[in-house]
């Protein structure tokens, strides 16, 4: 888990993140409002400044979490057909019926859109 490798997180780290504003500004306001503990960063030029990842929202927290960790999912070095294919025989039975449905659905742009803010309603993905 992210929390005990690293206890504070740079503001750059946290932008649109877990739904957190996307710019340094309005990520800054609502860790002030929110009452985040920050610190100023080390090393670091001017006003730089990291977040406790204790006071950080929980959805924050799952979402840098989520991307810290490493699939379980193992591939060898393949053409992509046959990669494609493995994913596809790695994934349970719901999770293949609900990425297959979301594609057909939503399309593969969408899919990545997703992966890349996946806390922003649909309704702000499908804006190009």
């Amino acid at each position: 888990m992210m929390a005990t490798k690293k206890e504070w997180v740079a503001t750059h780290e946290l932008i649109g993140v877990g739904g957190l504003p996307k710019t340094r500004q309005g990520l800054n306001r609502r860790a002030r409002e929110e009452g985040w503990e920050k610190r100023r960063r080390e090393g670091a030029r001017g006003k730089a400044v990291e977040y406790s990842w204790y006071s950080l929202p929980e959805t924050v927290k799952k979402t840098l979490t989520l991307r810290a960790s490493s699939p379980d999912y193992t591939l060898s070095t393949q053409e992509p057909s046959p990669t494609w294919i493995e994913i596809h025989r790695q994934l349970s039975d719901a999770e293949r019926d609900f990425v297959v449905a979301f594609i057909l659905r939503e399309g593969v742009l969408n899919l990545l859109k997703r992966l890349d803010y996946p806390d922003e309603p649909p309704t702000e993905l499908h804006r190009d």
